[in-house]
This record gives C-alpha cells, sequence and structure tokens, in this order.
C-alpha cells in the first residue's frame, strides 16, 4: 500500500474512531499478526455504523482488511495475501436485545462468549455452544468460524443457532440476514453464507442466537480404558442404544495425562472415554446408571461428576489440547470422518506420528467423527527435521481422511508448516459456486484475502 494511501486512510480512520482508537506502533501491531504477515494499522471501532465507515473508506482506497474478534480462530486458513488494516471488534460487545421469554438474545459481535453465558444463566438459560477458549471467543467470530465444541453431538454446531445476523459488506453497506424471533420464515437464508465463511464476504457485527432453558441436572461419566479397542466398543454400544448424551468425547493417553490431576483419572497410559448428561434429575440418575453398567461391564473403571463439578470437568475436556501460543513449533488440526472411523482414525494418526517421529496429543468427538490433535516435533531436533517430520505426518492424515470421504483442516500451524501443506486441502465440487459468490460480495477480495478455500 503506498504511503501517501496509508497517510491518507489512517487520517480517515482517525476521524472516524477517535486517535485513541487507532493503534500504528509495532509493539502494538505484532499482537494482530497472521502467520507473518503484519498489518500496518488496527482500528477499533465502536458502533456498527464505524464499522461501516471504517471498511468504506478502506474499499475506497481499495485497502485489504482482516476483521478481529478475540482471536482464538485466527490460526484457521491460510495466510492472508495481504492484510494492511486489521479491524478489531472488541469495542462491539454489547447486549441489543435479551428476550427471555422466547428464548433469544442479540449482541455484537464482539461479545465472549462466556459473559454471554453468564447473562444469559441469570433468567436460567443457555447457548449450548462450548467452543475452546470461551473467556475468549467472540460471538462473531464463533459463527464465521463455525466453532463448536463437545456438545454438537447433540446440540450442532453455530449454524444451527443463529436466528439473524447484521453484516457489513466489503463496500461498507449494511445489511441484516434472518431476524430476531425463532419463527422467522421469511426471503432467502441469508445467514448460511456468513457462517464458516471466516470473513471472507463481509464483518459480522451482530448476531441474535436462540437458547435453551437450562437443564435440571448435569453430570459426566468418565471411564478409564487400558486400550483403545475397549473404549471403541463401549462408544459403538452407546451409540447403539438409547442413551442420548449431550458429549461424548475419547482421549487419547497423552490427553489423559494433562487432565489427571484435575479428574482424578487415575493410572497413566490410559484412553478415557467422557460422557456428558443433561436433563431432568430422573433422566440422567437413569443414564448414569446405564453408562455406568455399559463401561464396567466393557472392562473400564467410571468415575462420576455431577453438577458443578461435570461443569468444571468439560471445561478441561473442552480446552485439553491448550493454545499454541505456548508451545511454538506445534501444529494443531482438525480431521472429520465418518462416525464409524473415529476410533479407527484415532489409532492411524498414532501410527503415522510415530512412523515420521511426531509426539500427538488426541481429543475426539466420538459420537461426531471430528478428532483435534495437536502434534509436536520432539525437542532438540534440527528444525528442518522437525518440519520434515510434522509435513509428512499431515500429509499422511490428509490422504488417509480422504480416502474415506473425509477431511483434515490446519487449525493452527507455524508458518513453515503451512507454506508446505495447504491449511483447508483441495477444494472440493461446490468450489465454483463459492468462487462466485466471493466475486459477487467481493469482487476486489478485500476482506480476509487468500485465507480461505482455494486462496478465496
Amino acid at each position: 500500500m503506498p504511503s501517501e494511501v496509508t497517510t491518507n486512510l489512517q487520517d480517515q480512520l482517525e476521524e472516524i474512531v477517535g486517535a485513541g482508537h487507532l493503534d500504528w506502533q509495532p509493539e502494538t501491531l505484532a499482537a494482530f499478526g497472521v502467520d507473518g504477515v503484519m498489518p500496518i494499522l488496527v482500528v477499533h471501532p465502536g458502533t456498527q455504523e464505524e464499522v461501516s465507515k471504517v471498511v468504506a473508506a478502506c474499499a475506497a482506497t481499495g485497502t485489504p482488511m482482516l476483521p478481529w474478534g478475540g482471536g482464538t480462530a485466527v490460526g484457521q486458513g491460510n495466510a492472508p495475501s495481504a492484510a494492511p488494516v486489521v479491524i478489531g471488534l472488541d469495542r462491539l460487545d454489547r447486549v441489543v436485545e435479551f428476550d427471555p421469554e422466547n428464548l433469544c438474545v442479540t449482541v455484537e459481535a464482539g461479545m465472549p462468549l462466556a459473559r454471554l453465558q453468564e447473562l444469559v444463566a441469570t433468567k436460567q438459560e443457555l447457548l449450548p455452544l462450548d467452543p475452546p477458549e470461551a473467556e475468549r471467543a467472540t460471538l462473531g467470530g464463533l459463527v464465521a468460524a463455525d466453532q463448536s465444541g463437545p456438545s454438537r453431538l447433540l446440540h450442532g454446531t453455530a449454524r444451527d443457532w443463529v436466528l439473524g445476523l447484521r453484516v457489513v459488506l466489503p463496500d461498507g453497506e449494511r445489511i441484516r440476514c434472518g431476524g430476531r424471533v425463532i419463527k422467522n420464515v421469511s426471503g432467502y437464508d441469508m445467514n448460511k453464507l456468513f457462517i464458516r465463511s471466516f470473513g471472507t464476504l463481509g464483518i459480522l457485527t451482530e448476531v441474535t442466537v436462540k437458547l435453551l432453558p437450562m437443564p435440571e441436572a448435569r453430570a459426566s461419566v468418565l471411564g478409564v480404558f487400558q486400550d483403545l479397542p475397549l473404549a471403541a466398543a463401549v462408544v459403538e454400544k452407546v451409540l447403539a442404544s438409547y442413551l442420548l448424551p449431550e458429549a461424548m468425547d475419547l482421549l487419547d493417553p497423552a490427553a489423559q495425562r494433562r487432565l489427571s490431576p484435575d479428574l482424578g483419572l487415575g493410572a497413566q497410559g490410559s484412553y478415557i472415554l467422557a460422557v456428558g448428561l443433561a436433563g431432568s434429575q430422573a433422566t440422567v440418575d437413569r443414564q448414569i446408571r446405564d453408562l455406568q453398567a455399559l463401561i464396567n461391564e466393557g472392562g473400564g473403571r467410571a468415575i462420576l461428576h455431577r453438577a458443578a463439578d461435570s461443569i468444571r470437568a468439560w471445561a478441561a475436556l473442552t480446552n485439553v489440547l491448550g493454545s499454541s501460543a505456548s508451545e511454538p513449533g506445534r501444529v494443531g488440526c482438525r480431521l472429520a470422518v465418518p462416525i464409524g472411523w473415529t476410533a479407527r482414525m484415532m489409532a492411524t494418526l498414532h501410527q503415522c506420528a510415530a512412523r515420521h517421529g511426531v509426539v500427538p496429543t488426541v481429543a475426539a468427538h466420538a459420537g461426531s467423527g471430528i478428532l483435534r490433535a495437536s502434534l509436536q516435533a520432539p525437542s532438540g531436533l534440527p528444525p528442518e527435521a522437525a518440519l520434515s517430520g510434522l509435513v509428512a505426518t499431515l500429509e499422511s492424515l490428509r490422504k488417509e481422511a480422504t480416502g474415506i470421504g473425509g477431511s483434515l483442516v490446519l487449525e493452527e500451524a507455524p508458518v513453515p508448516v503451512k507454506q508446505r501443506v495447504d491449511a483447508w486441502g483441495l477444494p472440493g465440487s461446490s468450489f465454483g459456486v463459492m468462487r462466485r459468490i466471493k466475486q459477487e460480495f467481493d469482487p476486489l477480495s478485500l476482506c480476509s484475502p487468500g485465507r480461505f478455500l482455494g486462496g478465496l
């Protein structure tokens, strides 16, 4: 971006948001770099109207921009082709409308999920989404990345709970999709275009979601197994039964070691099957008894957590893989496979990692076919050897996953890894439609350019 355009744009943005909400100092900008691409300006609009004016100013000068919520999903995707302006949405954190009688709430896109959950809990309601790092994850980022956690087994992902959105398009125009009531059936469901668009079609500024009544009781039954086949057999029995768990995660021994001090999991080297239950007290009690019987009969040891202890257990389970911020050189990836292949893919993942000298930690949503893995090269290896091992592991896993109709996506990776392994993999048959939609909404490719599938 030419220096004269930078100065002119900086002046415009300062006039829109005020000097105190515009950053250009190198020490500030460093926190907003994405895969080695550093911004020139970081702007923090305070209202949805200011977001519109900021985007219009960037569009008028042909300046690419990158929306930024809590930063929890910023590692996903390929490096942006350019990101001179980052639009931080942290000041858009207000409640627009809370309608507990009709089980819905509207908030600005910068509202952290944990804060929203605290708000709706005052009316004994909840939004049944539990992605990692809920304290940082914002509603806008959660929707833009369609993030989810263990409870997707029963409740689905963000796309299942969004009623309406307000979006600023790449030219600065503000539009509304959907509505603020559950019985909203007018027109096309434009929400789906922006959910999991990763900021490539516009910037989400407001989100309306439906809610659920708080369940009467919660509990978790953890099964400790000495090998994977025993745990996998119990998973199959649970899925074939009348039981209706809220969440069911399968964790490998490395994940078990991370959780053991907090959850009392006992002997090292075990596989953990964690089943979350919610509902009436009688329903939860009945499912506890049946799950304990299945685990014990299947050769495992059952551990029970109730109420607040169960909530704390799932907070630990959801964040078991941690953040790559404290683990340089770590690769985080997500595999999606047919549900019946989940345990086999966990075994395959360990085999691939061992073959290439990589240390894995794996947590799988056993009833959804989603596996999240943290891959780390052993310390002390020369950089090129470590990089080669990580790349070879990812390539092998992607081949295995796509061979059974699945996929592998990078959730976090060092720049050298992303330079060798595409974050998304090969585009599928729908890519032509996606490219036309991008061209229609963002013909100048100003919003998060290059980040999404196929370089969109």
